[in-house]
């Protein structure tokens, strides 16, 4: 094989990697790469190294899902704007989402265990929302501690925000009430194939779907809590001033 034939199959990889939507069991072409990926050192290395180029690292190689990456923060490659999932108008803002964010994560797999072996877990605005509330209560009656610096986000959340709050005319949750914030939490995670949709059983509310989540999320937590929380904490356009006047 020559440096061109080589250098094409890494971009090419890379490619199918970037996209959620294809796995090697669905693309002849990926699937090959896969396996020529997971048994041929030369390409394994020049892949990752051309990756890490770009500020990218390989979470997982599973056949099943692909090559699931994450970017780091500053890579060109990272999610510098996540305004068509997310509202973010202030401080207050990206708190509650980025507490969201983390209640997904902690629903979806609630222990060490739960992270490291495949499956899946059905999730909707409400639980992550009585999830979160649950264990702000549990930390205001001194049953729990949260970490430090997590209090004004919490407080946020629990005390400053309604939990529901519907328009008059329509009835549809209203912008702002934290279970309107966490479905657009998982709207955006299914966005980028960390869940999907589940029909299979009715949704809680009219303006809510049933999600599911995908062993490509578990990758991502299991790497550290999910890039997705951080780059939402850390690219809101939220200035330092803003954060110290909420």
């Amino acid at each position: 094989m020559t440096d061109r034939d080589l250098a094409r199959d890494v971009g090419l990889l890379l490619r199918f990697a970037l996209d959620h939507t294809v796995t090697p069991a669905r693309h002849d072409t990926y699937n090959r790469l896969f396996d020529r990926y997971t048994t041929d050192p030369e390409l394994r290395t020049a892949f990752e190294e051309t990756a890490a180029g770009l500020g990218v690292r390989t979470l997982a190689a599973d056949r099943t899902t692909g090559l699931v990456l994450s970017a780091e923060v500053d890579s060109p490659l990272a999610v510098a704007d996540t305004a068509p999932w997310l509202r973010i108008s202030s401080a207050g803002d990206r708190m509650v989402y980025g507490v969201a964010l983390g209640g997904a994560a902690a629903w979806c797999y609630p222990t060490a265990r739960s992270v490291r072996e495949p499956g899946t877990r059905r999730v909707s605005a409400i639980d992550v929302d009585r999830l979160i509330r649950e264990h702000a209560a549990a930390v205001e009656a001194g049953e729990a501690e949260l970490p430090a610096g997590l209090g004004p986000a919490w407080e946020q959340y629990s005390v400053h925000r309604k939990q529901i709050a519907v328009t008059k005319n329509t009835g549809q949750l209203k912008r702002g009430c934290t279970v309107k914030m966490c479905e657009e939490v998982l709207g955006m995670l299914a966005a980028f194939g960390l869940l999907v949709a589940d029909r299979t059983v009715p949704p809680p509310r009219p303006d809510l779907r049933v999600w599911r989540s995908t062993d490509r999320f578990r990758a991502h937590v299991a790497a550290g809590g999910g890039p997705l929380a951080w780059q939402t904490i850390v690219n809101s356009g939220i200035s330092a001033l803003d954060e110290e006047d909420a």
